[in-house]
């Protein structure tokens, strides 16, 4: 009983000494489930005006590390989730990216933009929710600064630094850096997918994630377990739609619940996705060399 009691005592007070992200991992990856965290109606404060030209003199604010673990909620099984009835997959000419787009009317929320190097050059902007997100990074590939303001980018309304999430604690190459890819605003939820361009394993596995970002309380709500997003993404009613994969790595297709950040689905693909854009009841989905449509259920 005494040895018992005294093991319990050394794990408490390791958990006290550890990084909390580690002794959480002691208790599973699933907690309680937060539906008030998630508010529809929710509109951004504006904190100032937004002048393009002077983005570093803004205060960003760090935005602490997501556990690179993986940190659902628990999922609550009642909620419905769409489902997805494939129609057709073609062979696509790779470089035909602009034709997929126009020829099936489709609107993408990304922008790249073409501006010379340096840490606040914009790199990409994101139009979501009535609001405008760029990025901003020594390169394409290194976005780790963004900035929210309204479409015309004349009202400021939140400027955030992500440098913690560059490196998970596994990453073995340096070069394997962490970056913001994508954005979706739903009431006081920023969506974000944030991973490496590159393997997995220079990451530790530990990469191509979806987290869940409370804007009203500046908190993190969930993160998908590693390797779930390295795509673009979608957001049709109770569901998340994205993809992962690459070279050497299986190609699927994801159905997450967005309240949760939990996998409900996973749809094998031909190839690494890269394009998921929901329009009038259809999903089309633009992989590296294959064209699907799919009939969202």
């Amino acid at each position: 009983m005494m040895k018992k009691i005294f093991c319990t005592l050394i794990l408490a007070s390791l958990c006290f000494l550890l990084p909390t992200t580690l002794c959480a991992q002691k208790k599973g990856k699933e907690y309680p489930q937060r539906n008030e965290a998630f508010k529809a109606d929710y509109k951004l404060t504006a904190i100032g005006t937004f002048d393009p030209d002077n983005v570093q003199n803004l205060q960003f604010t760090l935005v602490a590390a997501p556990d690179f673990t993986g940190h659902v909620l628990k999922l609550d099984k009642k909620r419905k989730q769409v489902k997805l009835k494939k129609l057709s997959c073609k062979e696509n000419a790779i470089t035909d990216d602009e034709e997929w787009v126009m020829n099936n009317g489709l609107t993408l929320r990304e922008e790249r933009v073409e501006l010379p190097m340096g840490q606040f050059a914009p790199r990409f902007r994101y139009r979501t929710g009535g609001y405008l997100i760029t990025t901003y990074g020594e390169n394409w590939g290194n976005t780790l600064k963004m900035v929210i303001t309204d479409e015309a980018q004349q009202t400021l309304y939140a400027a955030y630094d992500f440098e913690n999430w560059k490196f998970s604690p596994k990453t073995t190459l340096m070069g394997n850096t962490q970056s913001l890819d994508d954005f979706i605003i739903e009431g006081n939820i920023l969506y974000i997918a944030h991973g490496t361009n590159g393997y997995s394993d220079g990451a530790g596995y530990q990469t191509g994630y979806i987290t869940a970002f409370d804007l009203e309380k500046q908190e993190i709500v969930w993160t998908t377990q590693p390797m779930t997003c390295n795509s673009h993404f979608a957001i049709v009613d109770n569901s998340i739609i994205c993809g992962y994969g690459f070279t050497s790595e299986p190609d699927n297709l994801f159905i997450l619940d967005k309240y949760s950040g939990q996998r409900i689905q996973k749809i094998p693909m031909k190839k690494m996705v890269n394009e998921v854009v929901p329009k009038d009841g259809y999903l089309y989905v633009r992989t590296y060399s294959f064209d699907y449509l799919f009939k969202i259920q």
